[in-house]
């Protein structure tokens, strides 16, 4: 039996999936320049949005050329430990010197029995410069940030790899509200500075023709289909799924659809705003839209509901693309609130 092409988990690049080229080559041609304009680049998106994805999709780019080092990092552990760790490791298979090779290795293994030689920042520091003799350029990638100690202590030292004009490059991805909350440390001011890639919905018609080569179904079929998913990377991947599954019509795969949605991504992006923010996005679920109305029913001020309206697009939430109206960028989400979600007005 041919397997599904189509998946449901996150971060797993699937079979069947449309690329940002545009936002990924964006980085890559910024990255490959002589004198890069900017060498760090944050990738922020809604869950499901394609965020991993989108990351492997440069990393597996860079792990293919000679002259690039790739460390995929973790948040959630020591990262300079790592870096060093990976560092000794991926340098073996990039026919580095064995010059340099010879000393990482000692190195590594003494900094585990002896305190007072050379610690994790200091000897990720001499690693890079030795790698910088041998034109050797490094790219960090760290994949959903938050703001821990890990990061912070990273992020510090990697804002110093640039200062010294080392060949450093870094792509990290992460939920609006956790790069936010990383940028505002008072320490780490340069990542104001780095851009920062919302990933847009995807493009409609690209959906719609890889749903009619994969079901071999007709154009009107595979635009509703497309259209259901409002250009989300998750529900495209969810109703691509359940047709591949049950091979039966857009109406009989909804209530899947609804319930699929609603465990694997609903549920946490709902628990994750705040209660002002629910308030709105309740609203806009009623079919209350106009900006104005939203206003009066929540008796706040235009710059108020102003804050949470960007707030709410750069979660990408809301759609704020007609003027002086908001709608819910997300599929089924209004469903998804007014069956499972209680909010008081």
């Amino acid at each position: 039996m041919q397997e599904n092409p189509f998946t449901l988990t996150f971060g797993q690049k699937p079979v069947e999936f449309i690329s940002r080229d545009n936002q990924t080559d964006k980085i890559i041609n910024t990255f490959n320049m002589e004198q890069p304009s900017n060498q760090v680049f944050m990738i922020a998106g809604v869950r499901g949005s394609g965020k991993t994805v989108s990351l492997s999709i440069i990393s597996d780019y860079y792990s293919d050329r000679e002259d690039w080092i790739v460390l995929r990092l973790s948040a959630d552990s020591d990262i300079i430990s790592s870096a060093v760790s990976e560092l000794s490791r991926t340098s073996l298979k990039k026919n580095t010197d064995i010059n340099i090779n010879a000393s990482l290795g000692p190195i590594g293994v003494s900094l585990h029995t002896d305190n007072h030689l050379l610690g994790n920042e200091a000897l990720l520091r001499n690693m890079i410069e030795e790698l910088m003799k041998h034109n050797k350029r490094i790219l960090f990638v760290i994949d959903e940030i938050i703001n821990n100690d890990f990061v912070k202590v990273f992020a510090s030292n990697f804002q110093i790899y640039i200062t010294q004009h080392y060949p450093v490059y870094l792509v990290m991805t992460g939920l609006y509200d956790n790069i936010r909350n990383l940028q505002n440390e008072k320490s780490l001011t340069f990542l104001y500075r780095a851009p920062k890639v919302f990933l847009e919905p995807l493009n409609l018609p690209s959906m719609a023709s890889s749903y009619r080569n994969v079901f071999n179904m007709s154009q009107k079929e595979a635009v509703e289909m497309a259209r259901a998913t409002k250009g989300y990377p998750f529900a495209f991947q969810v109703l691509g799924h359940l047709r591949w599954e049950h091979n039966c019509s857009l109406e009989d795969l909804m209530p899947e659809f609804d319930d699929a949605l609603a465990s694997f991504a609903y549920e946490k992006i709902w628990s994750e705003l705040s209660e002002l923010d629910k308030k709105i996005v309740y609203i806009i679920s009623t079919g209350i839209e106009a900006s104005a109305d939203i206003r009066n029913k929540l008796s706040i001020s235009p710059q108020l509901l102003n804050v949470y309206r960007k707030r709410l697009m750069e979660r990408g939430i809301v759609d704020a693309s007609q003027r002086g109206k908001l709608k819910l960028s997300l599929p089924r989400f209004a469903e998804y609130i007014n069956a499972y979600c209680e909010v008081e007005i």
